[in-house]
């Protein structure tokens, strides 16, 4: 897979294959709310959409720091630097792993007002909080462990 000699097409196939993949795996979180819905009620599919709504926060961090450490690592190996593309990497993948923790803490701290910022019902307020507050962890938590 040489990008300067390998045919275009078979590039681009190669390339957009596994995003395809990912970005439809990534739209079935949605298919979950039918079963919660049917499962266990209107007010876990309101925790579920709080959830949603860190997860996108969570996407787009690392979105920032993936596509700038993937720019610059690509400067880098342009220029047949590897030790630096090794340390870009490397501090990507910490980066993005410490913001992925302080965006579970912080969550974890203000998720009271996060609910109230979403308008969320008050009356169902405390089983809401510890509903959303064990979505947060379960979708955070694996990819805290897999950046």
């Amino acid at each position: 897979m040489v990008l300067g000699t390998d045919n275009v097409w078979n590039l681009l196939l190669q390339y957009t294959i596994p995003s395809i993949i990912a970005m439809t795996a990534s739209s079935l979180y949605s298919i979950d709310s039918i079963f919660i819905g049917h499962g266990v009620g209107a007010l876990a599919i309101s925790g579920l959409a709080i959830s949603f709504q860190l997860m996108n926060l969570s996407a787009a961090f690392r979105s920032m720091v993936g596509l700038g450490a993937a720019a610059l690592m690509s400067l880098s190996l342009g220029q047949k630097d590897y030790s630096n593309a090794n340390n870009i990497l490397g501090n990507g993948l910490i980066l993005n792993t410490v913001m992925e923790w302080n965006i579970l803490f912080l969550s974890f701290f203000f998720l009271t007002l996060f609910c109230v910022f979403l308008a969320q019902v008050m009356i169902r307020f405390p089983l809401l909080t510890i509903i959303c507050f064990l979505f947060c962890w379960v979708t955070f938590l694996p990819t805290c462990i897999w950046d």
